[in-house]
């Protein structure tokens, strides 16, 4: 925990307590286990952070069971906690088709201050005939070598996925005297046009303020093009310690460097990948000492 002078902040996507592994497992809610939770919880206060920001945060019920991933993660950890989410969908058996449930799959913020403010704010999401990425894209994934599945595709052919409702998690904490908004997002995992519009609309909604930190998974690497109006617009926490867009220390999510800090209005003193959290998740956190002004 910081001391008056200084604020730590950290970000982490903890994949609902799923654990790590890929492809998205089918009916994930049946990996989701109580063990997973109290050990991600566990990881959050050891990390001795001011306030945490979280994506994939789990709110709904199974088999008429409900769980409400945000109260028990604020539970035990002892801290407050605030909750958006818009993008909502029945839970379906994999294997007998048989709707189980429902649920809301958002942003948290978890903070040891005062949260004086909260809001919610939408994300663009793209119109029907927009294509999900243009003819010829290559997949970014390490590993594959190929056109990207969607590449060409309308987002009126892709499903609901790709373009589901993402919105930002919108916070003012009182840090020692200095109000400081805390911006927790997750950008759309496919899509580079939609993930540059979610970034704009993002700038738009943080116009004016400062100090501001925004934290999340972003789906992409800090000098990809989508990112450019986030990096024009707020100090990246990681090139101001020292840390380059290349280096291997940033990766968060197996090779991909995805989970990104931004300050405007305070000044950067560490930031780094917090790999000792293990496979409590398929990410890493993220987690930076900033310095307050005055």
């Amino acid at each position: 925990m910081s001391d008056r002078r200084s604020l730590t902040v950290a970000s982490w996507n903890v994949r609902a307590a799923i654990g790590p592994g890929e492809p998205f497992p089918p009916s994930w809610w049946r990996r989701v286990t109580r063990d997973r939770l109290e050990a991600i919880a566990a990881f959050i206060v050891g990390l001795g952070a001011d306030v945490v920001a979280l994506q994939e945060v789990a709110l709904g019920n199974v088999d008429g069971a409900p769980f409400d991933q945000p109260a028990e993660l604020a539970r035990l950890t002892d801290m407050d906690v605030a909750y958006a989410a818009l993008h909502h969908y029945t839970l379906v058996e994999h294997d007998s088709g048989r709707a189980v449930g429902a649920v809301l799959w958002g942003n948290a913020l978890l903070s040891r201050l005062p949260v004086v403010e909260r809001a919610a704010h939408a994300l663009p999401v793209p119109a029907d005939d927009a294509l999900v990425e243009p003819p010829g894209t290559r997949d970014p994934r390490p590993g594959f070598d190929g056109d990207h599945p969607l590449s060409g595709i309308r987002y009126a052919d892709a499903g609901m996925g790709p373009r589901e409702a993402r919105c930002v998690l919108d916070c003012t904490v009182d840090a020692h005297g200095t109000p400081v908004r805390i911006l927790s997002t997750h950008l759309a995992y496919v899509g580079r046009e939609q993930r540059r519009a979610q970034a704009e609309a993002i700038v738009g909604v943080a116009a004016g303020s400062e100090p501001v930190v925004f934290a999340g998974d972003l789906n992409a690497a800090i000098d990809d093009p989508e990112l450019e109006p986030l990096r024009g617009a707020f100090v990246d926490a990681f090139a101001a310690t020292g840390t380059p867009p290349a280096s291997p220390a940033r990766e968060s999510c197996g090779r991909m460097a995805i989970d990104q800090l931004f300050v405007r209005g305070l000044r950067p003193l560490e930031c780094r990948v917090v790999r000792e959290s293990g496979d409590r998740s398929d990410h890493w956190p993220v987690r930076a000492e900033l310095a307050l002004a005055g």
